[in-house]
């Protein structure tokens, strides 16, 4: 190899190699996110949807509200029928009192009217 220094292309790339690979990257970058993910249009319309779900989740917060209040209005006009459906769908149990199931009589021979052993 000889001494005498690199000229024109060469020497520039060589000098400037950061800067070069920089660039690429910059460019690689660009075209991916304006030309591969349509870059201002997909944040336009992820805003767009963003919006639409707010109002959506504001309209559904009113109709609770609304739910609510014609729940608690039934449950001050009715509460003697709630508690009463309550009690006989769900065995709702007051705290003090006591829950007594009486099972269905089935007949069966009783043993103790055998006065002798069948063995």
């Amino acid at each position: 190899m000889s001494n005498r220094p690199f000229t024109g292309l060469i020497e520039f790339i060589n000098k400037n190699k950061l800067a070069l690979v920089l660039i690429v990257i910059l460019f690689s970058l660009i075209k991916q996110n304006i030309f591969t993910n349509n870059f201002p249009y997909i944040v336009l319309n992820k805003q767009k949807v963003i919006s639409n779900l707010k109002l959506i989740n504001n309209n559904l917060i009113n109709q609770n509200v609304i739910l609510e209040s014609k729940v608690n209005s039934f449950i001050e006009e009715d509460s003697s029928l709630i508690e009463s459906q309550a009690r006989f769908k769900y065995g709702l149990i007051k705290e003090g009192e006591y829950f007594f199931k009486i099972n269905k009589i089935i007949k069966t021979d009783n043993l103790a009217e055998i006065s002798e052993p069948t063995l």
